[in-house]
């Protein structure tokens, strides 16, 4: 039995088949894959570090921010949540920014079924990852926008008509029924 202890980041998923699924465990990927029909434990210690500055922290935000990290840096700011939100379009966003990099790149609006329909949104480089990371059995690109604020906007008002969030019980009972997506989207176009 190998017994490791680090910092667990997000896991990787890489489009291959079958998917490839990575934990990032300290300096180490280890490769899921390896371990299926095999007996895994994690066992959390109580010890919580910012993904940023490395400050041991009683809570974490946003995925794994210290609250200090969360007030100051531009990737924590409410329009990471709230695409709509963005601040590209305003000129606010400085150019050598985190925030101005990842936000004013092309964006895909998308729809999606991992536990039924739904709609959103991601950088045109990581959309495959993303379905895969949301458990997406199917998924269509609808719209291509020239940036995060612009993607934002067609998201909400499509989520008049379809929900932006994935039922994660339903995903993981893999319940989900086959959908003609392309129907879907010309329904909502309509």
């Amino acid at each position: 039995m190998t017994e490791m202890t680090g910092i667990l980041r997000k896991m990787k998923a890489t489009l291959d088949s079958p998917v490839v699924y990575e934990l990032i465990f300290s300096d180490n990927k280890i490769v899921l894959n390896d371990y299926l029909d095999r007996s895994v434990s994690l066992d959390f210690t109580g010890n919580i570090f910012c993904i940023q500055c490395g400050r041991k922290t009683n809570k974490s935000f946003q995925q794994g921010y210290c609250f200090p990290c969360l007030r100051r840096l531009q990737e924590c700011d409410l329009c990471m949540l709230h695409p709509e939100r963005c601040h590209v379009e305003e000129g606010t966003c400085p150019k050598d920014d985190w925030a101005h990099a990842q936000c004013y790149q092309k964006h895909i609006v998308y729809l999606a079924n991992s536990s039924a329909l739904k709609v959103g949104i991601t950088r045109h480089i990581h959309f495959l990852t993303l379905w895969i990371d949301q458990g997406a059995v199917q998924a269509l690109p609808i719209f291509t926008a020239s940036n995060r604020y612009q993607s934002g906007v067609m998201e909400v008002a499509l989520k008049k008509y379809v929900s932006d969030k994935t039922n994660w019980r339903t995903m993981l009972k893999e319940n989900a029924k086959p959908l003609d997506l392309f129907e879907e989207r010309d329904k909502l176009l309509d």
